[in-house]
């Protein structure tokens, strides 16, 4: 390199214009800023499993007291609408709503308005499922933050009486509505999501108490159209075999009638007669064991939980074992599978192929016990075999694992 390119190289490690320059400048100055600052709060995250550092500053209007300003990275992918968790130092933590990002030109941090979440609101949607969410909550006492909200927006909402709003993260909430707050009854009558994507500002009005629908000890309204779901299975416990797969045989009811629903997930009570591989329940060991049954519908609160009982029989040698990895493997990427016994220990593999080497190749380590399987480049997808031999006091037994090749995307 020469000096003329060394010298280049220096004066534009920021950027080639000044402009550049001046946004890289200011970005730098803001991490020493964030690093220095006596209001950098660390271990901050939000409910989808975001953890970062910001500066949090209070607004110097006295009259927004309740509100606080969260200066972040650029390179944070905060939204508008999530909630964050802020732990304090006495080991308690708070939730706070990020309900308005400031806008800038060539920024070189993101600013967020902030505000505290002061209840967990909860309500049976129209699927009958019961959700909850942290939220902003004042009544007809306290109107700094509704009106200032909608001056802001210029949002238009009926005003009665006695009312109440909310603002919370942006959900699919219908009119007429119930919740349960402080033991008092309320309804919506309006909503906006549009005005601020990512937030749903509700207006509410009071509404009298059922003490027959309405659950006032856990604060929802409406329990009886909450969905009830139950299983329907055969009148005897299901017997399965060590070394397979557990197919349950069973349907489910929503309200009396047939339902099936998007997602099923699959618990087990004891792993080392029932192992969860991939969300399939796999005989593992002799003995008795739950699957619990959990039925994801996009709800925060699951249903009741569902349960089935099995037997595992003993099984013969051949069964005794079992090969945990996926079932499918991305274009030249590659995955590990191992051989576990039915007490749950790893096996020692005596030798192991591919029956399709043009779509994948293994190899075998003896340190880890693990055979790589690495799927090929040239973009052949198809299905092949895994074939895996043990030498068990000098008993064969042959093992076989079906695994699609995928393509990237």
């Amino acid at each position: 390199m020469s000096y003329l390119d060394v010298y280049f190289s220096r004066i534009n490690h920021m950027g080639e214009t000044t402009a550049e320059r001046i946004r890289s400048g200011g970005i730098r100055s803001f991490e020493k800023w964030k690093a220095e600052s006596p209001h950098t709060v660390q271990d901050l995250s939000v409910e989808r499993g975001l953890y970062f550092d910001g500066i949090i500053l209070t607004n110097k209007d006295k009259e927004y007291q309740k509100i606080m300003f969260l200066n972040v990275s650029n390179d944070i992918p905060l939204l508008v609408g999530d909630i964050m968790t802020w732990p304090l130092e006495d080991g308690t933590e708070e939730k706070w709503i990020l309900f308005l990002e400031e806008k800038k030109v060539n920024g070189t941090y993101r600013t967020f308005s902030i505000i505290r979440c002061n209840y967990l609101i909860k309500w049976i949607d129209k699927l009958g499922h019961l959700q909850q969410s942290w939220c902003y909550l004042v009544s007809s006492l306290d109107s700094k933050i509704k009106g200032n909200f909608r001056t802001w927006h210029s949002l238009i909402t009926p005003q009665p009486n006695k009312y109440a709003e909310i603002l919370m993260p942006r959900r699919v909430i219908d009119r007429a509505t119930n919740f349960i707050v402080e033991e008092e009854s309320w309804t919506v009558v309006e909503y906006d999501h549009t005005s601020v994507p990512g937030i749903v500002y509700l207006s509410l009005t009071e509404n009298k108490i059922n003490s027959i629908y309405d659950d006032v000890d856990n604060n929802i309204a409406d329990i009886d159209t909450r969905a009830k779901y139950e299983i329907v299975a055969p009148p005897v416990i299901q017997h399965f075999t060590v070394g397979e797969e557990v197919e349950l045989v069973y349907s489910i009811n929503k309200n009396g009638i047939p339902y099936i629903p998007k997602d099923i997930i699959y618990e087990s009570s004891n792993s080392k007669v029932v192992k969860i591989i991939e969300n399939k329940p796999i005989a593992v060991g002799a003995g008795e064991a739950e699957i619990y049954i959990h039925i994801n519908e996009n709800t925060d609160i699951e249903p009741d939980q569902l349960i089935l009982k099995v037997i595992i029989d003993e099984s013969v040698t051949e069964n005794a074992y079992y090969i945990e990895g996926p079932d499918k493997i991305r274009l030249d990427r590659k995955a590990d599978y191992i051989v576990y016994s039915q007490a749950g220990t790893i096996v020692e593999v005596s030798e192991v192929s591919i029956d399709k080497i043009d779509l994948a190749t293994v190899r075998y380590n003896k340190d880890t016990k693990a055979c790589t399987v690495q799927a090929n480049n040239k973009n052949k997808i198809d299905k092949c075999n895994l074939l895996i031999t043990l030498n068990i006091n000098n008993e064969v037994v042959n093992l076989t694992k079906t695994i699609s090749i995928i393509p990237l995307w």
